[in-house]
């Protein structure tokens, strides 16, 4: 790794952990072992180090998740979709508490890395309904359902695991064992009972 994708390693983490006016330009140089004179030539300041942090924390919330659905049938569709969040919260970790710590800090708050949160979100939820939907004119799902209301609750719940994480809850070893178990549930809760 090299002196700049180290000081924007650190950088980020110390950002996402103690927020922006808390973390110094001394602190990041001491953590990423470089001197404070580097990180003032690859970046100039403190402002312009933010903002390449969070430039980079941003880059992974451009999802593509459709093709990954196509020859799978609803029920299927969303334990994949699922699947593909809580793998997405697990890869991308630190990026997501450091843009979450903008939100929940209410500090320096750009519109940009809210909006691809909430961009994100919206995708997953726009998915789950239009799989909803479909699930219940096959009648695969109940037709008393309300998918935009169902797709919401599971996204309830993922946000719920996220936190969970955060928190220091992060089911250890169990993760694996409670995301199943989550898939089972929303998919028997929809499922029309069979006679």
């Amino acid at each position: 790794m090299d002196a700049r994708d180290k000081i924007l390693e650190t950088a980020t983490r110390l950002f996402s952990t103690q927020g922006y006016g808390s973390t110094s330009l001394s602190q990041v140089a001491k953590d990423a072992r470089v001197s404070k004179a580097l990180i003032f030539w690859h970046f100039e300041n403190k402002e312009r180090l933010f903002q390449s942090a969070l430039q980079r924390s941003l880059e992974p919330y451009f999802v593509n998740v459709v093709g990954q659905l196509e020859g799978l049938d609803e029920a299927e569709q969303i334990h994949r979709l699922i699947d593909l969040f809580y793998e997405f919260v697990r890869q991308h970790m630190q990026s997501i508490r450091f843009v979450l710590s903008l939100i929940l800090r209410e500090e320096k708050q750009p519109d940009d890395p809210v909006a691809r949160v909430g961009e994100l979100f919206r995708i997953f939820r726009s998915l789950l309904n239009d799989i909803l939907e479909s699930g219940r004119h096959k009648g695969v799902f109940r037709a008393d359902i309300d998918p935009a209301s169902e797709a919401s609750l599971i996204m309830c719940a993922l946000a719920g695991a996220l936190v969970q994480r955060f928190i220091g809850t992060d089911f250890s070893g169990e993760s694996e064992s409670i995301v199943g178990h989550l898939k089972q549930a929303v998919v028997d809760r929809l499922r029309v009972p069979e006679s």
